[in-house]
């Protein structure tokens, strides 16, 4: 193959996986792991609210599946480091709260599909979501869940973009959901590159996920404008869906 041009990249003489957290001061960790677990718990405790106020999924539905398989295999059946298992079991009971909600209202965003089916299809993507989080973070040795949060977020922030195109309105979100997500995935993503400064696949992941937030924070705007809806009113306001739109 000496015809090829010389490749431009050499390929890292350790693998990144292999190479465990830095060193940081104890404070410093917790000035941006604090912002990181207020910003989702915000977001969660916001979209239950707003679920239970617009009878339409605060989260997207199939993520808050995916989302539940990530911490309860991350808690119950896989080997994490103490003090991840016990930030995991509490998000646990936050997001048997959402799943519970995605199962009674989740449906009213695939009219088309049987409501039997899609309580069915969430209970695939369950399964199937918790054998794949346990695979990974066993591939890549992540016992603090540091990869798989990071991958996961990416399609996370992407699918409530696809939510509001598919809804055709601001039902079931708000700009505060929506802030509060952007601090959290802002603050885990930094708390990430903290830790792990040398692991190259986050300096993909985690742009990619605040530039997603930033997209539906701007999206989610507009559209509650031309719904005649104030975006940064303090009290919860029911969201009118457009005729046709299934409900």
């Amino acid at each position: 193959m000496d015809w090829l041009p010389p490749f431009l990249i050499p390929m890292s003489d350790i693998a990144p996986v292999t190479r465990g957290p830095a060193d940081v001061p104890r404070w410093l960790f917790w000035a941006l792991a604090g912002p990181t677990a207020a910003g989702w718990v915000a977001t969660y405790l916001l979209a239950i609210r707003q679920t239970a106020l617009d009878g339409r999924t605060g989260v997207p539905a199939y993520l808050v599946a995916v989302n539940f398989a990530w911490e309860f295999s991350l808690t119950f059946l896989l080997e994490q480091t103490p003090t991840q298992r016990g930030i995991n079991a509490a998000w646990v009971v936050i997001d048997a709260v959402l799943l519970f909600q995605v199962f009674r209202h989740g449906g009213r965003d695939y009219p088309a599909m049987p409501a039997r089916a899609f309580r069915w299809s969430l209970v695939g993507v369950l399964v199937w979501s918790s054998l794949l989080v346990m695979a990974s973070a066993n591939e890549f040795h992540d016992r603090d869940g540091m990869y798989i949060g990071m991958a996961l977020n990416v399609p996370l922030s992407a699918a409530f973009i696809l939510m509001l195109k598919r809804r055709g309105s601001s039902a079931g979100q708000s700009m505060h959901i929506a802030t509060a997500k952007f601090v959290g995935s802002s603050f885990a993503g930094a708390t990430g590159l903290l830790l792990y400064p040398h692991r190259v696949l986050f300096l993909v992941l985690i742009p990619t996920m605040v530039a997603l937030d930033v997209a539906y924070l701007v999206l989610l705007r507009r559209r509650m404008r031309a719904e005649g809806r104030r975006p940064w009113s303090v009290h919860a306001h029911r969201a009118l869906v457009p005729s046709g739109v299934g409900r």
